[in-house]
């Protein structure tokens, strides 16, 4: 989730500079690579979020009385991705809190 929200934050990053500078000619090139940047971060952030609700959804076992049933394994998959997204949303408000210059 760590490397998530890092990433997270860099996709933020590049696409604001992408999304600031796309009227400026001189910086073309800049534009470019910031858009490729930002398109490459929300992918890696895609990718991360549901390798990382995998581990999450393995982690959560389900009782040995309970049946395995669609409505177990829905509300299993709910909370391990409300845990997911909330885990990155909070891990990316704690990093932006402490490295305000890093970016």
């Amino acid at each position: 989730m760590a490397t998530c929200a890092d990433c997270f934050l860099k996709y933020l990053w590049w696409s604001a500079f992408y999304s600031g500078s796309s009227g400026f000619g001189s910086h073309s090139q800049q534009v470019q690579n910031a858009y490729a940047r930002s398109n490459m971060y929300f992918w890696i952030v895609i990718v991360l979020e549901l390798i990382t609700l995998v581990f999450v959804w393995g982690a959560m076992k389900p009782r040995a009385n309970n049946p395995s049933g669609v409505l177990s394994q829905g509300a299993r998959l709910a909370a391990s991705l409300t845990l997911t997204v909330a885990g990155t949303g909070l891990l990316a408000l704690f990093l932006a809190w402490i490295q305000p210059g890093v970016r």
